[in-house]
């Protein structure tokens, strides 16, 4: 599996409300690496792919061996020769349910709430 580390002095670009987040996350006593990845590790299972109307961006919701919940944001942009990329560290959250998760995702991007009725599955899942 391949893993970005996220450190709390990571990049210039990386807004201060985010190196807060990372920083809070590894505060604790364990001092835990939080892995963030570049794309979705290969040990979680996608259960839900949202893509938005334009297919440009996308959110999997995903469940961890351990039982975790979470999501991440993609973009697809022809630059990047339509390789899904992370916009977001949202794969860092850990939510106790699917359903948990996708009302995270929900309320934490901001396109998705449009889309979200196209998906059967998604629909189901909140209910």
């Amino acid at each position: 599996m391949e893993f970005g580390l996220v450190r709390a002095h990571m990049s210039p670009h990386v807004s201060k409300t985010a190196t807060a987040i990372v920083a809070m996350l590894l505060s604790d006593s364990s001092r835990q690496e939080v892995p963030v990845s570049s794309r979705i590790a290969k040990s979680w299972l996608v259960f839900i792919s949202i893509e938005n109307i334009e297919h440009d961006r996308c959110v999997d919701l995903f469940e961890r061996s351990d039982g975790t919940c979470g999501f991440e944001e993609f973009r697809r942009d022809a630059e990047d020769w339509g390789t899904w990329t992370p916009v977001s560290f949202f794969s860092i959250r850990i939510l106790p349910t699917r359903k948990s998760s996708l009302e995270a995702a929900i309320v934490s991007v901001p396109w998705l709430v449009d889309v979200v009725e196209r998906y059967p599955s998604a629909v189901r899942l909140l209910q």
